[in-house]
């Protein structure tokens, strides 16, 4: 089956295997862009993985691979930063969805993300297509 070129590079420039890697591909697939910088690279990263991860940045991480250079590992205080500001963002967002019924950074918008994720793909979903 053919696919349209824009899928197909998503799949050389940004990939996932393992448990729940179709969840994460497909993520990938909707939100990659060309043009991204390191930064919003580890962020885009970051997103992917809380869509599948319960815990948050307790069970992420990540290692920076680049040409010429040596594996950097991610300091956990700059993943735990960068969840932090995805989960604000998040509920900033889904605040203005419900029309600010909820304040950003509320207690219980951010611990439920993932799990309802998870909730409506649980691991190992993986019915015929």
């Amino acid at each position: 089956m053919l696919q349209p070129a824009n899928v197909v590079d998503v799949y050389r420039k940004a990939n996932a295997i393992g448990r729940s890697s179709k969840t994460v591909r497909e993520f990938l697939e909707r939100n990659h862009k060309p043009d991204l910088d390191r930064d919003g690279t580890i962020e885009l990263t970051i997103k992917s993985l809380l869509e599948v991860v319960q815990t948050g940045a307790k069970n992420i991480e990540i290692a920076i691979m680049a040409p010429g250079k040596t594996v950097e590992m991610l300091d956990a205080g700059a993943i735990e930063k960068m969840v932090e500001k995805i989960n604000t963002e998040k509920d900033a967002e889904a605040a203005s969805r419900r029309g600010g019924a909820r304040p950003a950074g509320g207690a219980g918008a951010s611990a439920q993300g993932p799990e309802q994720v998870l909730a409506s793909r649980p691991a190992g979903e993986g019915g015929a297509e």
